[in-house]
């Protein structure tokens, strides 16, 4: 038998004891297929809408995980997909091809990197970081970082609208990722350690106490705006403060602190906004303190 946990328990009553068929599950036709959504008349719905939309076409398919900017995301009758979004979905191949044409397409993992597409971004965005212009006696630009971090954002859409380019391996880039934040740290702690030194010398525990407070408060306040005003769950709240904050490892113990995945889904949008936030605004924040 195939189909929801729930009702396959509540059918053994009526059927009888479920017995151990590892064998025979092994050997059942199946596939496990990536689906990226792209249909948008899917954007926004409810797993049980989108249910109802597909219809027969969904018939002998079942949603493994739905995941979500890399992470996954809850399950339920009442979770929201968006496009973008990629499906796990299980069933047979002919099963799979029909209801993948009802939500978008099928997402082939390959072992093979999109160089020229990733030389392509990584030069536009250097190129973009050299730009700059004057806000009276400020000069803005977004530097190396910066205008890496706008291309990134930049291809991730373009790929999220033809999965067909950009072809990166999970492992390949995961090691990228490690090697970047380590050499950032790294290179953070070697050009400002001496001058962090001396500012601690300097103001000693004022210094502690500002950074304390500068960190806080705007936790603070978003945590009494999302509870009061906006009505979130505390929960997806947790989440949503990580992703301001642009910290993944805060992501990840929210999640495990609360033993689920829905942190996750208030993660995507003030993550990114705070990512461009925080390289945009660092350069005016520190031009005007010196300008001061």
């Amino acid at each position: 038998m195939t189909g929801p946990t729930a009702a396959i328990v509540a059918a053994e009553p009526v059927i009888g004891m479920e017995i151990d068929a590892g064998e025979l599950l092994r050997n059942l036709p199946g596939n496990v297929t990536e689906v990226l959504v792209e249909n948008r008349r899917l954007h926004g719905r409810s797993i049980r809408e989108i249910a109802d939309i597909v219809g027969a076409n969904a018939r002998g398919v079942f949603l493994r995980a739905l995941t979500r900017m890399g992470r996954e995301v809850p399950l339920g009758p009442d979770t929201r997909v968006y496009i973008g979004d990629v499906m796990t979905l299980v069933g047979s191949t002919g099963n799979i091809a029909r209801a993948t044409t009802q939500v978008g397409h099928s997402l082939n993992a390959s072992d093979r990197t999109d160089i020229a597409f990733l030389a392509i971004g990584i030069a536009a965005g250097l190129l973009a970081g050299l730009a700059s212009f004057k806000v009276g006696a400020v000069a803005l630009t977004l530097g190396g970082g910066g205008g890496a971090l706008i291309a990134g954002l930049v291809c991730g859409w373009l790929r999220s609208r033809n999965p067909t380019m950009g072809a990166l391996p999970p492992a390949a880039q995961q090691t990228l990722s490690d090697l970047g934040l380590g050499g950032f740290i790294a290179a953070i702690g070697l050009g400002n350690g001496l001058a962090a030194w001396a500012a601690i010398q300097a103001h000693g525990f004022l210094l502690v106490g500002m950074g304390v407070v500068v960190t806080l408060i705007p936790l603070t306040v978003g945590t009494l705006f999302a509870y009061h005003v906006l009505r979130m769950n505390p929960v997806v709240t947790c989440g949503a403060l990580a992703g301001a904050m642009t910290v993944d490892a805060a992501v990840t113990g929210a999640c495990d602190v609360a033993e689920s995945k829905t942190p996750v889904l208030g993660v995507a949008v003030p993550y990114a906004v705070g990512n461009v936030l925080l390289t945009v605004l660092g350069p005016i924040v520190v031009a005007a303190t010196y300008t001061s």
